[in-house]
């Protein structure tokens, strides 16, 4: 049993639609009718599609097998993490027992944080001037208000 259907070409619309396309189409692959034309590209278009499905099995294989590498990876950057994580609380718990001016850290050790202690607390103290002259502008007074 044969079912027939029409078939409308457009000119004016862009792509495959359009009857020049159609029959350039037609002419590389050396078809006689539009029917093959059709069947032909439903094909190119199973085959591609097949292709896709295959790409992303190929890529979901490819992800997994990178995914399996790392995870030991990951588990030892997590336990560094974890590690630096006590280490930071126990300086915290050292800090908080003896007071930055009584580290039982060399002097050494304790010049550049010194140092970097006291580069802080001047940022510190200009962003507070900063913020304290930008409200006096924001307020519209003077240098007495």
């Amino acid at each position: 049993m044969r079912i027939r259907k029409m078939v409308t070409l457009d000119s004016n619309v862009e792509g495959f639609a359009n009857p020049k396309d159609v029959q350039e189409y037609m002419d590389q692959r050396e078809l006689k009718t539009l029917s093959a034309a059709l069947k032909t590209l439903m094909e190119e278009h199973q085959q591609l599609s097949q292709q896709v499905t295959q790409q992303q099995h190929l890529v979901n294989e490819i992800v997994q097998g990178i995914v399996a590498q790392l995870k030991p990876a990951e588990k030892k950057v997590t336990m560094t993490d974890r590690n630096v994580m006590v280490l930071l609380k126990l300086f915290d718990g050292v800090v908080v027992q003896n007071g930055w001016d009584n580290l039982p850290i060399p002097d050494d050790t304790m010049k550049p944080t010194a140092v970097a202690r006291q580069i802080v607390s001047d940022q510190i103290k200009t962003d507070d001037i900063q913020r304290q002259t930008n409200q006096v502008h924001h307020r519209g007074g003077g240098a007495n208000a």
